[in-house]
């Protein structure tokens, strides 16, 4: 199955350019806002160590901050272009970059195709400091590629227009930026089935799987497989445990189930309880080498599919 034509081919954290001209939104208004940050300090002859104490930061982080790597807060953005001292003119489209950028991936031209209950699940994405993903038969959003997220919702909207479609694909490709964040730690868990699967066919498959093998290079992700031979029964459905940092909100579960939305879970047993069976579930799981065998093979078999695609 050949690339789906308007999806770019995947590119790393600081592959801006690639970047900005595909993906809308938020990600190119995050860009927007960090060239402006990173002018402002250069005209004033500023090095980042000498402007990265004004909001507490590191100098790694305001980098990242000037790169639209990660999303700035409020609070930080106000102290940047205070102790710039910018006229109102500046400050004005300062604040109208940020708002773009806080309003995430439901932004307004995704309003009308995302469910309320899921604009919460995206905000809790982005205020995260560490989420885990386990997914029984699919790749978790964020980290699935063009093509691969492409044949997933036109398979789940058949009926949809392909306008709709690739809005929704361009939507997912904006919560891949969660990855890019190397202070959000993410763990995919998979079961092994998950690398079998025949989305979307053969060569859509084996750049997903390409895919994963690059983001678990990363220090801030880990996927993690979970193989047949494992000793557990895995879990029916999908769930995502996101934990913020100390003296933010409470952990929290999100569960989906077709049809029925969303369920999330903060009560602390029930927050226990799931996090109890993602710590058995990564007892399980195969080791960083042995997980990348298993990635190899399923690549191997989907190489086979092309070359007798009757089997």
């Amino acid at each position: 199955m050949p690339a789906h034509p308007d999806c770019p081919a995947p590119s790393d954290p600081d592959d801006d350019e690639v970047r900005t001209l595909h993906w809308s939104g938020p990600v190119g208004a995050a860009k927007v806002l960090g060239k402006v940050l990173r002018t402002l300090r250069e005209e004033r002859r500023l090095r980042l160590s000498d402007v990265a104490p004004r909001i507490r930061a590191s100098v790694s982080k305001l980098s990242r901050m000037e790169r639209g790597e990660s999303t700035p807060s409020k609070r930080d953005v106000d102290d940047l272009i205070t102790f710039y001292g910018v006229g109102p003119d500046v400050r004005a489209h300062v604040g109208v970059l940020l708002e773009r950028v806080m309003a995430g991936p439901f932004a307004a031209e995704y309003a009308d195709i995302t469910p309320g209950w899921f604009r919460r699940m995206i905000g809790l994405e982005v205020e995260s400091a560490g989420i885990r993903y386990w997914e029984g038969g699919v790749v978790p959003g964020p980290l699935q590629t063009c093509d691969y997220a492409h044949r997933m919702i036109r398979a789940g909207l058949p009926r949809a227009p392909e306008e709709e479609i690739e809005r929704r694909v361009n939507q997912r490709m904006d919560r891949t930026r969660l990855l890019d964040d190397i202070e959000r730690t993410v763990v995919a868990l998979l079961d092994e089935s998950v690398l079998y699967r025949n989305t979307g066919g053969p060569e859509v498959m084996i750049g997903q799987l390409e895919r994963l093998k690059e983001l678990g290079l990363r220090p801030n992700v880990s996927v993690a497989i979970l193989p047949f031979t494992a000793d557990v029964t895995p879990p029916a459905g999908a769930f995502t445990h996101l934990a913020f940092e100390y003296g933010g909100p409470s952990d929290v579960v999100y569960v989906e189930g077709p049809g029925i939305g969303a369920t999330y879970l903060s009560k602390d047993p029930d927050v226990e309880r799931y996090a109890d069976l993602l710590n058995t579930l990564l007892f399980h799981v195969a080791d960083y080498e042995v997980g990348l065998a298993l990635i190899d093979k399923a690549i191997g078999v989907h190489h086979d599919r092309m070359r007798s695609p009757g089997q």
